[in-house]
């Protein structure tokens, strides 16, 4: 909500270095050469500084589902109530981060990383494309021995990487980016995922136990069939039926749609119970997160050891699970 005066000033500092211009790397050397750290006390990097410059929050604004923040009524930005850049003031605003971010978006289309008329994926979150981003968390320890514990998200590879696939990678500005290709790790991950599931979920009904309003509801269906029968064969007339028949449409609504809610969370609640292995070809990648994240509780990823090659084969041991309640047992051992 609030500026910090020490911090301040290096924020905009490394805005308006942005935006004459400068490099990411080169502001981020800068930084480090004036020995300014970083709010855990690290070093800054080309991500860290690019993680607070194009934050709109600067300026006051904000990002959802991939666009600004815009008022209904005037068109303009929605500016939040919080301290931000006053052009005034501080000579950076609104214009400054647009111009900024319009040089990101032609980098990005450069490198292929966007299409034209995409919009800019910068502050919108974690990626859902694949399998285990934000279960993985990164193992990588900081200076002072703390481990990072941010979440890996997915990345497309591009350019010269593409013959390596897809990737994993912390998603910490400050961290230095530990990060494993996607195709071995989902692979790995899977198998125990689905022997865990065979092991423990086999057995048990698939099939939820009776909704209590079942047969009070199956006799309000009975009784607005009698009564529009009624009025069909001319026993009764509408008039005298009508106030009736609204209230038995409501209630009838009203309980179908509590019937529908018990039986959408039974099945989330209750989406393991009498597994069966073949189900899982025939999930949907939304699925299939959702099984994962009833049994994973995270998966630290350790960071290669000192001497090993970025190219060395996939080793399954840097990968530890941690299991939610009900599905625990032996884990891999740390190395």
């Amino acid at each position: 909500m609030h500026r910090d005066a020490e911090e301040w000033p290096h924020l905009l500092a490394m805005i308006k270095a942005r935006a004459a211009g400068g490099s990411w790397r080169g502001i981020a050397a800068e930084m480090n050469r004036r020995g300014v750290r970083t709010a855990r006390g690290g070093r800054w990097s080309e991500q860290g500084v690019k993680g607070l410059v194009a934050n709109p929050a600067w300026w006051g604004g904000r990002i959802l589902d991939g666009a600004l923040v815009m008022g209904a009524a005037t068109g303009e930005p929605v500016i939040g109530e919080w301290d931000h850049a006053d052009e005034a003031r501080d000579g950076i605003g609104f214009q400054t981060w647009s111009g900024i971010m319009r040089g990101v978006r032609a980098a990005r289309l450069h490198r292929g990383v966007e299409r034209p008329g995409e919009a800019s994926r910068q502050a919108v979150g974690t990626s859902r494309t694949y399998l285990f981003s934000g279960v993985l968390r990164c193992g990588r320890r900081n200076e002072f021995g703390e481990v990072c514990r941010s979440r890996l998200c997915g990345n497309k590879a591009t350019g010269r990487n593409q013959k390596y696939g897809d990737y994993y990678r912390c998603g910490d500005p400050n961290c230095k980016g530990i990060g494993r290709r996607v195709a071995p790790v989902d692979e790995f991950l899977v198998g125990l995922l689905l022997d865990r599931l065979d092991e423990h979920f086999a057995d048990g009904a698939a099939e939820p136990p009776a909704w209590r309003g079942t047969t009070k509801l199956a006799g309000l269906l009975r009784t607005r069939e009698e009564v529009e029968s009624a009025v069909a064969t001319g026993e009764a007339s509408w008039g005298d039926v009508q106030d009736l028949l609204l209230r038995l449409g409501r209630n009838i609504a009203g309980l179908d749609a509590e019937r529908q809610e018990y039986e959408e969370t039974w099945a989330k609640e209750n989406l393991l119970r009498g597994w069966r292995r073949e189900r899982w070809g025939r999930m949907g990648m939304r699925e299939r997160r959702e099984v994962i994240a009833q049994v994973f509780a995270s998966v630290l990823v350790l960071p290669v050891p000192e001497g090993t090659s970025d190219k060395a084969p996939f080793n399954p041991s840097l990968l530890i699970p941690s299991w939610r309640r009900g599905t625990t047992g032996p884990l891999p051992s740390e190395p």
